[in-house]
Formats: structure tokens, sequence, C-alpha cells
């Protein structure tokens, strides 16, 4: 019986071939586009999942509170963790994680010394307790001891051409610490945040203080550099907050106007929150994973109505069908089971075709995510989705038309009088098509936000000039002697306009802050921190940022004169930025008070994400990481090249590495710039698939009027005033669509647009353009599928009569 099914369902789905590939077309990029989602957010929720302890481990972090506001920081002051093994004894595990990029240099044996950028992670025996490794060699406990370093298999045969052959081998760690190999794990999987290609053992950290900056003994200062990772049972977590707490008042009560308090964050929130960051800096925020999820959903709903509709519209030309099958004795339970077997096997086949989209799209996923590599389609939880898919979109899209289709009397299904009453009327399906426009102008409104958005970003002053500056990583090497023979070595390049040197660029990562005191007062009257800024004195030309008052400072080895910003002297209540021109200012405790010698014009210093900040910016030669060259237009690749030979000619114990200003500050907004192509992508697939619905619901209204067509044009209707009687019904549709969607669309994208400090205003204009665009697409729709039928030959509509 369920063979013959399936017979009738492939002959029905065979014979009107046009509505069936229209109806798998529709299904399949629903499904496609929802498997693709689907895989997205599996990929972003497994992070560190694979790891036993998963839901026992938990990151110590630093929430500093001045006043109205709160600094959140990764990292926690470097003799917590000492601290935590004493002060709470019932920590099954505390493992410091303290993280540096430096170099590695490989010595092969042919005395080749090959070098590396590495991100080195020192750590102790602990780190294995709280995350899963397959040991190849070695042991844990080999991070017991100084100088000894555990790396993973593919970057030990990066190294070494083989894990086998790195055991025992020697590197060297910023041209100043030996290590030697004493263990290789399997790789880290790429759902992990944290990549430990290169483990050094803590006592090395310790032992090599100086090069690092890290005081052991230090309570005051805060790095995210320097995190703290804890084994607890999730039922003790509350009892553990308690004890920080009373840690937080024991060691930092006292140091100033700020408030410091330990948190515990449980591993399964530190991919999710942006407010700490994680070690690889990648992250993803749960409320962007829920609107692809939505938009998912949206998608596959979108999908089902247009089955509903075209299936129903279908159901006319299958009158005589169904009352030959009821006469003869056919149940309205067969012909139920009969039409959720045509509706399975259209799914099923709508599904393998999805799947197959699926892998041709899957090698540019990379665009809408962070997946770095092509990820497998066919495992156990994306079978499982596939399987609900089928099941869910065969009930969902089956269900209403099996009931209308299994309904029709056989007496006036034989005489071929199936009309819009006996499949549930016009109106039902109207609605439908208008859900499927809510949801197209969802998606249109929320890619049109994004795209301005991301356009506004690109072209925002950011208060310097960005444009043809080059960056190198300078190796820091104490005095800095090389820097001031380098930078003449560049100034004689033709293509060089100017060089500077810093400890980074106006818009970067960097957040280092510190209390201050001004004007002389070394009491804790002020209440925010100071961000600060190491450059010479060619900074301000290098990189174009413009002086309100005064003037920049005189270049100097160390800290002499400094210029603050104007959210700086707004914060300090001054009247005007010349009233801070002579004032002194000091960082913490141990720096000497500078004078303050200009205030320079509000620059971006991070992303547009964040308020500007109150800056200091002073001369130190010690602090100086970076240089950037300011170059003439035109410059080529042959400037580049002579810039990268002088380097490496003055530093050949060093990594060369560079990059253009405008690219670095292009990586801070990677994430929305994915979500906005993300947002464009099914935007228009959501447009592709409303335009099938109404393809479809066109289809059935002129199915259930030929016959008034054919009377109209007889009495001499053109065929102008037939497409435009057809086509206005359904332009109020797309209104009452889009009155829907806007207020939605604006709720959920003005939320969005809240997580950038500097963002653009929802103007009326921009809803309007996405409602006639709607309009146009509706009208392209409907224009061609009846002018078609507006054309047919009159003759053959109503030879029946």
């Amino acid at each position: 019986m369920i063979r013959n099914y399936f017979k009738i369902a492939w002959r029905n789905l065979i014979r009107d071939k046009r509505t069936s590939l229209i109806n798998i077309t529709g299904l399949s990029l629903g499904i496609a586009a929802a498997l693709i989602l689907f895989v997205i957010i599996q990929y972003e929720r497994s992070f560190d999942r694979f790891h036993r302890n998963y839901k026992h481990v938990y990151r110590v972090v630093t929430e500093t509170q001045y006043g109205n506001s709160s600094d959140y920081n990764q990292g926690v002051a470097a003799p917590l963790a000492k601290a935590l093994s004493i002060d709470m004894p019932q920590l099954k595990a505390v493992a410091p994680l303290y993280a540096s990029g430096g170099q590695i240099n490989v010595t092969k044996s042919t005395n080749q010394v090959d070098k590396y950028s590495e991100l080195v992670l020192f750590t102790s025996a602990d780190f294995f307790k709280l995350f899963d490794a397959t040991w190849l060699a070695g042991n844990a406990d080999v991070l017991a001891d100084p100088n000894l370093a555990v790396l993973d298999r593919k970057t030990a045969a990066r190294y070494f051409g083989s894990w086998q052959q790195a055991i025992g081998q020697d590197l060297l760690f910023a041209n100043e610490i030996p290590l030697k190999i004493a263990g290789v794990v399997e790789n880290v999987p790429e759902n992990s945040n944290f990549p430990y290609r290169l483990l050094v053992s803590f006592p090395t950290l310790e032992a090599n203080a100086h090069l690092f900056n890290y005081g052991p003994d230090d309570w005051k200062s805060v790095s995210s550099s320097m995190q703290l990772y804890v084994l607890l049972d999730p039922q003790d977590a509350n009892t553990a907050t308690g004890q920080l707490a009373a840690l937080s008042k024991k060691y930092f009560d006292n140091q100033g106007a700020s408030i410091r308090i330990l948190h515990l964050q449980p591993l399964s929130d530190i991919h999710f929150d942006a407010r700490y960051g994680t070690v690889d800096h990648r992250q993803i925020n749960r409320s962007t994973l829920t609107t692809l999820a939505l938009i998912g959903v949206f998608i596959l709903l979108m999908a089902s109505i247009n089955f509903v509709n075209l299936t129903t519209a279908q159901a006319i030309g299958k009158g005589k069908e169904i009352g030959v099958r009821k006469v003869l004795g056919g149940s309205r339970r067969s012909l139920i089971i009969q039409s959720f077997g045509e509706t399975f096997l259209l799914v099923f086949i709508a599904l393998l075709v999805a799947v197959a989209l699926a892998y041709g799209a899957l090698p540019h996923i990379h665009h809408l995510s962070n997946m770095p590599d092509v990820p497998h389609v066919l495992q156990a939880d994306t079978l499982t989705f596939l399987l609900l898919s089928l099941l869910g979109l065969t009930f969902l899209a089956g269900l209403y038309p099996a009931l209308v289709i299994s309904g029709f009397k056989p007496v006036v299904a034989l005489k071929n009088k199936i009309n819009t009453a006996q499949i549930g009327g016009v109106p039902l399906r109207k609605g439908l098509v208008a859900v499927q426009f809510v949801i197209a102008q969802l998606l249109m409104i929320g890619t049109l936000v994004a795209v301005k958005q991301m356009v506004f970003i690109r072209d925002a002053d950011l208060g310097f000039d960005q444009s043809a500056l080059y960056t190198i990583q300078v190796p820091s090497d104490g005095k800095q002697q090389r820097m001031s023979v380098f930078k003449q070595q560049l100034l004689q390049l033709p293509g060089v306009k100017s060089v500077s040197f810093a400890s980074d660029v106006p818009s970067s990562d960097n957040k280092w802050s510190s209390n201050f005191y001004f004007d002389g007062d070394t009491s804790d009257n002020i209440n925010f921190p100071a961000f600060l800024k190491f450059t010479d004195a060619d900074y301000f030309e290098s990189y174009g940022l413009s002086m309100v008052a005064g003037q920049a400072y005189a270049d100097s080895d160390t800290l002499r004169e400094a210029v603050i910003n104007e959210t700086m002297v707004q914060k300090l209540g001054l009247a005007s930025a010349a009233d801070a021109i002579g004032k002194r200012i000091r960082i913490g405790f141990a720096s000497p008070w500078m004078t303050i010698s200009g205030v320079v014009k509000d620059y971006t210093p991070n992303s547009l994400r964040e308020e500007i900040s109150p800056i200091i910016m002073g001369t130190d030669k010690s602090l100086y990481y970076v240089a950037g060259i300011k170059l003439g237009a035109g410059t080529g690749k042959k400037t580049l090249n002579e810039i990268q030979q002088l380097f490496e000619a003055l530093y050949p114990e060093h990594y060369y590495e560079a990059s253009f200003l405008d690219e670095t500050i292009s990586e801070f907004y990677k994430q929305e710039e994915k979500m906005a192509t993300a947002y464009q992508f099914f935007a228009a697939l959501s447009v592709v698939i409303s335009s099938i619905g109404l393809y479809g619901m066109v289809s059935f209204m002129l199915g259930q009027k030929v016959k008034e067509i054919g009377i109209r044009k007889v009495l001499g209707a053109s065929v102008a005033s037939i497409v435009y009687l057809f086509s206005k019904e359904f332009i109020y549709l797309v209104g009452i669509a889009f009155f829907i969607a806007a207020p939605l669309a604006y709720y959920f994208m003005q939320d969005w647009l809240n997580s950038f400090a500097y963002r653009i205003d929802l103007s009326a204009g921009l809803f309007l353009a996405v409602m006639l665009a709607a309009l146009a697409i509706a009208l392209a729709t409907i224009g061609m599928r009846v002018y078609r039928a507006a054309i047919a030959n009159p003759v053959e509509s109503l030879k029946d009569e």
C-alpha cells in the first residue's frame, strides 16, 4: 500500500513539472539556508564544550568601578594565583595563564635560524586538570620546571618537520629565553578559545619577569595578559563568589578612588561575553546567534508557506481525480495519507537538493562566520537537524493541503466545480503571502541598516589620517638605541614622508589605563581612569593629529611633558582646552609630574563601538613597540621592500611584521562586516522565496478566474487594464506587511546599533526605501504572471461555456 502511495505521488510530481519544480526550488533554498545557519550556530555554541570539565571551569575576572562607570578586564593582579591557593583551599585546581606574543627562533641542523611570530602561553601543570589534551609525548608535569615548553602537533611539525623530531629540541623565545621541547600534544580543536600551540612553564615567566612587566607581588596592576582559571564544583560557585568579594576587600581596598571587584566567569560564558574578551580575540554575542536562528526559522516558514499556497492552487486541477477515488471507495484517511506521501516525497527531494547546495556554499561560509575551515555537514547534529526538518516540514507544509484535498465532495469534484470555498478561500493564502513579505521586509531593513552602519564606519572621521600609513612591530631592546638609526635610514627613502615610534597606533585594541593625579593634588578625588599612549614628538604629524590648544611636547626619552585630549579636558571640568596648558599631571604613584604642553583634538583610540576615553600621551622610549611610517602618494612595492631590507639589516635577529593601518582598523569590525554580509545574503534569499510564494498565490487566483479574464477581453478590456486589476489586490498586502515589519525591524536594529557608541540614525527614508523596493519586487512578480494570462486567447478559456 505504501509503495502504491509513493508511485502515485511520483506520477503526480512528474505530471505537473512546473509546480513541482517551483515547490522543490523554494523548499531546497529554505532548507539549505537553514542548514548553513544551523552549522554556524552549532559551531559557535560548541566552543570548548569538548573539555570534560567544561561545566566546572571558571575564569577569575576583574571589574573596576569608577563612580557610575565600570571597566572590565579578563586579567587579574599577578599575585592572585598564589593567594587563591591559600585563601580558597576548596579549589580543585588553580591555573595561571599569561599570554604574550613574541618571536620564536628555531635553529636547524644546517645552523639556519627560522623566525616565527607566535602566541606563547605561560602556564602550570594544573592547566591540564582544567583543559583536556591528548599527549603524544611527555606529560603535564614538565610545566613545573623552568625553560621547558610543550608544542602541539601542527606547530612541532612546522618547526622541525615532524612532531617526533621535536622532542628535546631547543627554541629561543624573545631572543633571550632558551626553551627545550619536553612534550607534544594533539592539535587543539578549532572551536576553542585556548590556542595552546606553544605552552611554556610558568616558572620560566617568573624567572624572566623583567622582560614582560610581570610583577609577582604587584597588587596594583591588572593586565589582560595575566589570566587565572580555577576548577570548581558549580554548587560551590556561590560560596566562592563570596570569598572572592572578601579577597577583593582584603587586597584592593585603599588603592585610590576606584573599587576593584573579582568575579567568577563560567567557561560557558567566555566565548559570548564581549565585556571581558578572550585570549584569541574570537567571540560572538548570543544575541547574534539568536538573530541567525530566527532568520533560519523565518526562511523555513516562508518555504512552507510557498508549498501550502502552490499545493492548494494545484488542488484545483485534482478535483476529478479525487472525486473518482472517493466514488471508488477511497476514504478520507487514505487521501490524507496520499497527500502526506506526496508532500514527504517532495520535501525529501528538496532536502537532497538542499544538502548539495549547502555543500557548494560551505567553502564560502567564512564570509558569514568565523569558521576557519570547511565544516563537515553530515555529522550527528546536522543529520538530526535534517531528519527533524524533513518530518517537521512534511507535517507543517502538508497538513493543510491534506485536510483540504481530502475534504472535497465527490459530486462537486467530478463536475470540476472546485472553487475557493472548497479549498479555504483566498484570504488565508493572502495572509500567508503577507507573512512572507513581513519577513522579507524585516531582513531587507536589517540589511540596509547593517550596510549603512558599516559604510558609516568605513567613512567615519577617526580624528587622524589612516591613509598610506605603514606600521612595523619594532622590537624592544632596553634603551632602544637602534630606533634613532632606523628612523634616519627610513627618512632617507624617497617614498617616506615621516616616521614616528609609539606604544601603539592611534586606534588599536590597547586599553592601558591607570589612575592619575592632576594639578598637584595627590588625593584620590578623581574617580575615572586615564588611558595611556606613549609616543615620540613626531607622532602627531605622522598620524595627522590636530592640536586644539598649546603644542606637541618636545622629544624626550622619558616622561617630561604630556598632551591630553578634549575628553580629558571635559572630564576634569576645565572651562576650555587652553585652561589645561601649563598644568601638571602624573600617571599613578611612581611616575614624575609632567607639564601639559597641549590638548589634542579627540580621535578614536579603540573602535567606534566605544566612546572616546580620556587620554594622557607622553614620551617613554622604553615603551615604543610600533613604527608608523607615512608614505608618499604613489609609493609602491619597491619602497616596502626597501623598508623591510633596512629593518632586517638593523634587526637581523628579529621577525619582520608589518601591515597598513587601515587594514588593521578594519579587523575591529570583522564580525559586523560578516553580519552585514549574512543579512544581505539571507535578505536576497527571502526576496526570492517570497516572490515564489507570490507567484504561487497569483497562479492560484488566475486559475479561479480564467473565464473572467476571457469575458473581460471579449468585452474589450485591454491587457494593461487586466494587469492593473489583478495587481492592485496585492499592493495592500505589501503595505500591511510593511506596517508590521517596520516597528519590529526598528526595535531589533536599534538594539544592534546600540552596541556602537557612534552610529547612524534610523530615518524614515530608510524604511520608505525598503517599502518601495518591496512594492517593485511584488509588482514585477505579479505583472509577469498576470501578463501571460491576459494575453491568452479568450476562445481557449471560454470554449467550455
